[in-house]
């Protein structure tokens, strides 16, 4: 005849379970939040290489802080269902889960009830269970307890993220390497692309007009030229053809008055008329005709 289940036992072991799991988490709080605080300065010092070392380790615990609330929520549904253990010869369907979670939790969580409670349940169910639920060989623990207390290291995206959020919370001038702005120039002002510093604008002087010899008088290209700055008009082209036809075109900016200029001539002089004819035919305006525009243009 089976030996007679310890129910009270079974319970009182399941309570000081749950508070020793609770007692647990609250210290391992405590100490995960002065070690938060240290890397905080190692970040602060630029010891980058040692706080990523330091912060794996806070991310195992905060995992294992996990793992023991999972475990602590079996324990109080063990406890509330102890009933069922007693009067069954094997695993409630209802129950199959919290039995094996806690038996696989007994190994790997330092709580002194768990391996107690372990015991229990293999004189209830036999050895068999108690080695399948140790490693998981029928599949029925708890799928997070199982990534909580995994030996896997941490992903480097969770790595940063945990180092982020310290710098944050204790206001650390630090980011990690692909949120860095190493690429943006440092300093200075940068112009517009279309901007285009504007060359200073020279003044414009008359060339001078050369003294020609009494036989061959001022040159064709130039005397227009000089007189049409004088007078603050444009020069009339050397084409006589085209040159009409653009003046009678283009209308006058403003009236200009100019005193009527008329060279002496002295008998002396005798290549004057040849100087006329030569301007003439070489199409630049000679002074009297010019004389003659200047007073059609008064009377516009």
């Amino acid at each position: 005849m089976p030996a007679k289940f310890p129910l009270s036992k079974f319970k009182v072991e399941l309570k000081l379970a749950a508070n020793r799991l609770r007692f647990l988490q609250e210290k391992q709080t405590a100490l995960n939040t002065k070690a938060r605080r240290g890397i905080a300065s190692l970040l602060e010092a630029g010891k980058v290489a040692s706080a990523t070392v330091r912060v794996e380790g806070i991310i195992r615990d905060d995992l294992h802080i996990e793992a023991m609330e999972i475990v602590e929520l079996f324990c109080e549904l063990l406890c509330a269902r102890a009933g069922l253990v007693d009067q069954l010869p094997t695993v409630d369907p209802g129950l199959c889960e919290a039995v094996s979670s806690v038996i696989y939790a007994s190994s790997r969580i330092e709580a002194r009830e768990l391996p107690r409670i372990r015991d229990l349940l293999a004189a209830k169910y036999g050895k068999d269970v108690v080695m399948g639920a140790a490693d998981n060989a029928d599949g029925h623990v708890n799928a997070k307890l199982l990534q909580k207390l995994s030996v896997t290291p941490p992903s480097q995206a969770l790595v940063g993220l945990y180092l982020k959020e310290i710098a944050a919370a204790y206001r650390v001038d630090w980011r990690p390497d692909g949120d860095s702005d190493d690429d943006k120039p440092s300093g200075g002002l940068r112009e517009p692309a279309g901007a285009v510093p504007a060359e200073p604008m020279l003044p414009v002087q008359a060339p001078e007009q050369e003294d020609g010899d009494g036989a061959d008088g001022p040159r064709a290209d130039e005397g227009g030229d000089d007189v049409a700055a004088l007078l603050s008009i444009p020069a009339p082209p050397t084409d006589r053809s085209t040159g009409d036809a653009e003046a009678a075109d283009t209308p006058p900016a403003a009236p200009v008055e100019v005193p009527a200029i008329q060279p002496a001539r002295t008998p002396a002089d005798k290549s004057a008329p040849d100087k006329d004819a030569e301007s003439a035919s070489s199409g630049t305006p000679t002074m009297d005709e010019l004389q003659r525009r200047f007073d059609a243009l008064r009377q516009l």
